[in-house]
């Protein structure tokens, strides 16, 4: 199957992850956790096609769940038709968020957020892999709809292969995805889609982490009251 010619631009740089070898090493851990406590995005960007966006990407103290202290990643979309910053996307394809997800046993993608803008939101996790892997493609989770002025929120995104649905037309396997995810990117997207929507909006994220997804029925045993004590937890570990 042919590549779309956004698709190949848009991964430029992760093939140079797994260059020398078709597959992406393991690099991934159940773990993994981004709280931007360096005062740095840590290599989450807006573009990979070379684009810059009109704001970047920027990390802003004392903005983050647990208050004064702690560092939050603000992502700006200017709402514009096409181009650069149009669309609230950020990405990641650095070695610690690669690999093979399946074998690593990460299930579930969480993260805060904080919509600070007067529309509401719907954020989807989306995963990629390397053009020269065939037969996996884009796939991106269910949407979460964040209300405008939402104050913070914490989101869990099932990336199980049943979960997760069509990025675009090229998608054709999920499990060859999270076997040699490339790119892992956080999303606006009204309905199911790896590039996103154009949208004017403001959006703080922080604690993003890759966790086992809990079983069926503890889920259903606590619910809600489950994922606000690992919230609870992760913010307490992001505070100085």
């Amino acid at each position: 199957m042919l590549l779309s010619t956004a698709r190949l631009a848009g991964c430029v740089l992760a093939l140079l992850i797994g260059i020398g070898t078709p597959l992406v090493s393991l690099a991934i851990a159940a773990g993994q956790l981004d709280d931007f406590q360096d005062g740095t995005t840590q290599e989450w960007v807006a573009a990979l096609a070379g684009g810059i966006p009109p704001t970047p990407p920027a990390v802003v103290a004392n903005a983050g769940p647990a208050g004064s202290g702690d560092f939050a990643l603000r992502i700006t979309a200017s709402g514009a038709p096409t181009g650069p910053g149009s669309k609230l996307v950020v990405n990641n394809i650095q070695t610690r968020w690669v690999g093979d997800y399946t074998a690593a046993g990460v299930e579930e993608i969480l993260l805060d957020v904080n919509n600070l803008s007067d529309v509401p939101l719907t954020i989807r996790v989306g995963l990629d892999t390397p053009p020269v892997v065939p037969g996996g493609g884009r796939w991106v989770t269910q949407g979460a709809v964040v209300p405008a002025l939402s104050g913070w929120r914490t989101l869990g995104f099932s990336v199980l292969e049943g979960d997760l649905l069509p990025g675009d037309a090229f998608a054709v396997d999920p499990a060859v995805t999270l076997s040699n995810v490339a790119v892992i990117r956080v999303l606006h997207s009204t309905e199911p889609s790896y590039t996103g929507d154009s949208i004017a909006a403001i959006a703080d994220f922080d604690n993003i982490e890759a966790v086992p997804e809990p079983s069926g029925s503890l889920s259903l045993i606590l619910g809600g009251a489950l994922l606000a004590s690992l919230a609870s937890s992760r913010r307490a570990g992001a505070a100085p």
